[in-house]
């Protein structure tokens, strides 16, 4: 059966609104994103509102905020840009869907060395980063 929308009375116009949350139903995405369930406690008004982030999450556009960070095919060091951890292992699984991967080197100066997690949340420290594509290494 159809859902039947009734559009708002006059009473409910003029209304000064106190939200309540009903329920918040999280939607199936790999990113951030609800349905909110609100009525208003004053003139039973109901309302749905879909909440998302501000700021876009496609897979494309961490492929490019990790490319003006890391040029690709450039080693880097993050220290010098006051990069201390980064988790490496996550964003190569994000990265590697893209065809990207960061390759990351051991140095010896302890000065610039970086924290990087791996898939156990194990600490490894690197220094030398550098953003390569998959087909680089076939």
């Amino acid at each position: 059966m159809p859902r039947r929308l009734h559009p708002p009375t006059l009473t409910q116009w003029g209304c000064q609104h106190d939200w309540q949350v009903r329920h918040t139903t999280r939607l199936p995405s790999p990113w951030p994103a609800k349905h909110r369930n609100d009525r208003c406690r004053q003139c039973s008004l109901a309302m749905v509102t879909e909440e998302r982030p501000a700021v876009l999450w496609e897979e494309r556009a961490l492929v490019e905020l990790v490319n003006t960070l890391l040029p690709l095919g450039q080693p880097v060091y993050l220290r010098d840009q006051g990069i201390t951890t980064l988790p490496l292992s996550g964003l190569n699984a994000l990265l590697k869907k893209q065809g990207f991967y960061i390759y990351a080197a051991k140095v010896r100066d302890a000065k610039r060395l970086v924290a990087c997690t791996d898939k156990a949340s194990r600490i490894e420290r690197f220094g030398l980063f550098e953003l390569r594509t998959i087909s680089q290494d076939t």
